[in-house]
């Protein structure tokens, strides 16, 4: 079990590297809030790395599997279990045969995940102008 742990956390590390949030207006202790239920957006960012390390990269090869789409389990042969979190940072090394083209490209298709904030736009409401009441006085005696 101690050797399961320490695997991840190599992998964490290893994630950390590559994975990088747009979201720089925010500090570790800034807090977040979902469904009036609130953490702290250092863990909340923990967290997602955690999840793409953990369960997102295989469930992504087990969707693309499903499919039948085949051979998209990324192997690290210094390990002994697949590193499918790769496809968010290095990518899975393939080829692509385009159409009119001379031979296969060799390269690296990456999944990219953008986390963005959006601030809500406060309605802006306009206070009534004192010439309203004027224009009304003139359109009822038109």
């Amino acid at each position: 079990m101690e050797t399961v742990n320490r695997t991840k956390k190599l992998q964490i590390q290893e994630f950390n590297m590559k994975f990088d949030f747009d979201m720089q207006n925010f500090g570790e202790h800034d807090v977040i809030s979902f469904d009036d239920e609130m953490t702290k957006f250092g863990k909340f960012k923990e967290s997602l790395k955690s999840a793409f390390v953990g369960i997102l990269g295989n469930k992504l090869v087990e969707s693309l599997e499903c499919q039948k789409i085949k051979g998209t389990k990324i192997y690290d042969g210094s390990r002994s279990d697949f590193t499918n979190w790769k496809w968010f940072t290095e990518g899975k090394d393939c080829e692509i045969l385009k159409i009119g083209a001379k031979g296969w490209q060799k390269g690296k298709i990456r999944v990219r995940v953008t986390l963005e904030f959006e601030p809500e736009q406060p309605e802006i409401i306009e206070p009534e102008s004192p010439l309203d009441d004027l224009r009304r006085m003139m359109n009822e005696n038109s």
